[in-house]
C-alpha cells in the first residue's frame, strides 16, 4: 500500500487538489494500493471516488494534523506499506522517524524569500525527514535547496494531467453568444489575485484593439481582484471586450478553451506570492491553445519558450504587451505553437507517461 498524506484534496479545487488526486488515482491505476489521509473540505465528500480508499480529518488544525499523523503511523505498524507521499512539509511535519520512505512534494509558495528564524526552522525540520523531496519546477527546486540538509533528495517532476474534458454543448452554445463575430479570443483561468497578471492584460488591450478591433478577453474564474479587475477595465476603456466569466464547471472550461486562440497569464511575483508550475497552462494546451506566461517563477518549465507559448517580463506592461501583439500579430507562429502544445499535452504531458517518476521518489 501507498500512503498520501495532504491538506489539499477533493471535494475542494484548485491546482494541488487536483494533483493529488491525479496521483492518487494514477497510483491505484497502475496497480498500488492507495490509502489517502486527507483534511475535510466543505463540499461532498461522498462524491470522491477514484482509483484508492480516503480518510477525511475535520476539526481544529493541530489536532487535525495529529490525529493523521497517529493514522498514517498505524497503517504503517499494520505492515506491507511501500512508501508515504506528503502534499508538502507541513504534512510531513509530524512525520519523523518513519520505517519507510517518504517523499514530500514542493509547489513553490509555500518557501518564503524572507522567512522568520522560526519558520526556516519549521520548514529544515520538516524536510530532514524527507527521503526524497520532489518539486513540480526547476524555480521551485531553487526555492527549497537552501532549506535542505541530510539524506533528502531533491529532483524535478513536472505536474503532469490526465485526459482532460470534453466541452458540454450547453456551454458551447452559451458561449457561441458571448464569443460571436469576435476574434482573437484572449482567456484567463484563474483564481483572481494580482500575481495572475490579468491587469497587465487589460492595460494591453488598447494596443491589442487598434491591431485586432474584434478583440474578446475571458477572464474566468473567482476571487478578491475582480471588482478592481472590473473597474481596471472601465478605466482603460475596454469593458466591452473584457467578459467576466466566474467561476466554471470543467464542462464549461472544456468549451473555453476550445473556443480560445491564446491562454494568457503572464504570473509575476508579488511577495511571497509566485506562480510555481501552472498546471492550467498545460490543461490549455491540451486543447491546441498556447500561453503567454510571466518569466519569474516555474512557468518557464510549464510553457516551452518559442515552442508552446512565449514567456515575457510579466513585471514590465510595456514587455507583456510586446509579447501578446507577437503572439496575436503572426497567426502561423501560433497555430504552430498550438499544434505543438496539444503534442506535448497529449504525450509526454500526460500521468500515464510520469507515474513511474513519481514512484521512483520511494524507491
Amino acid at each position: 500500500m501507498i500512503l498520501i498524506t495532504t491538506q489539499c484534496f477533493p471535494p475542494r479545487r484548485g491546482g494541488i487538489e487536483n494533483l493529488m488526486e491525479g496521483l492518487a488515482d494514477n497510483l491505484g491505476q497502475a496497480g498500488h494500493k492507495v490509502l489517502v489521509l486527507a483534511d475535510h473540505a466543505e463540499g461532498d465528500e461522498s462524491s470522491v471516488a477514484g482509483a484508492y480508499d480516503v480518510r477525511f480529518f475535520g476539526g481544529w488544525k493541530h489536532w487535525r494534523r495529529w490525529r493523521k499523523a497517529q493514522a498514517l503511523r498505524s497503517a504503517i505498524r499494520g505492515g506491507d506499506i511501500e512508501g508515504v507521499f506528503a502534499d508538502s512539509w507541513k504534512s510531513a511535519e509530524l512525520l519523523s522517524e518513519l520505517d519507510v520512505p517518504l517523499a514530500v512534494l514542493a509547489h513553490g509558495m509555500e518557501f518564503p524569500a524572507n522567512p522568520s528564524d522560526a519558520k526556516r526552522t519549521r520548514i529544515q525540520k520538516a524536510l530532514s525527514v524527507a527521503d526524497c523531496i520532489i518539486a513540480n519546477s526547476a524555480y521551485t527546486a531553487s526555492l527549497v535547496q537552501p532549506y535542505l540538509s541530510g539524506k533528502s533528495r531533491l529532483i524535478v517532476i513536472n505536474p503532469p494531467i490526465g485526459p482532460q474534458a470534453d466541452a458540454e454543448r450547453q456551454a458551447l452554445e452559451a458561449l457561441e453568444k458571448v464569443t460571436s463575430g469576435r476574434a482573437p479570443v484572449l482567456l484567463t483561468l484563474a483564481r483572481l489575485e494580482p500575481r495572475k497578471g490579468v491587469d497587465a492584460v487589460i492595460r494591453a488591450l488598447p494596443a491589442v484593439r487598434r491591431h485586432h478591433p474584434d478583440v474578446l478577453y475571458i477572464v474566468a474564474g473567482k476571487g478578491d481582484d475582480r471588482a478592481r479587475l472590473e473597474a481596471l477595465a472601465a478605466e482603460e476603456g475596454v469593458a466591452d471586450c473584457v467578459h467576466f466569466a466566474g467561476a466554471v464547471s470543467d464542462g464549461e472550461k472544456a468549451a473555453l478553451f476550445s473556443r480560445a486562440d491564446l491562454f494568457v497569464m503572464p504570473a509575476r511575483r508579488e511577495g511571497d506570492s509566485v506562480e510555481g508550475f501552472g498546471i492550467v497552462y498545460r490543461e490549455a494546451n491540451w486543447y491546441g491553445v498556447p500561453g503567454l506566461a510571466g518569466r519569474e517563477g516555474g512557468a518557464a518549465d510549464a510553457v516551452i519558450e518559442g515552442e508552446t507559448g512565449l514567456l515575457c517580463n510579466a513585471s514590465d506592461q510595456a514587455d507583456v504587451t510586446a509579447h501578446l501583439l507577437a503572439m496575436l500579430d503572426d497567426s502561423d507562429g501560433l497555430r504552430r505553437m498550438g499544434k505543438n502544445a496539444a503534442e506535448l499535452a497529449r504525450g509526454p504531458g500526460q500521468w500515464h507517461m510520469a507515474i513511474e517518476q513519481f514512484l521512483g521518489a520511494l524507491r
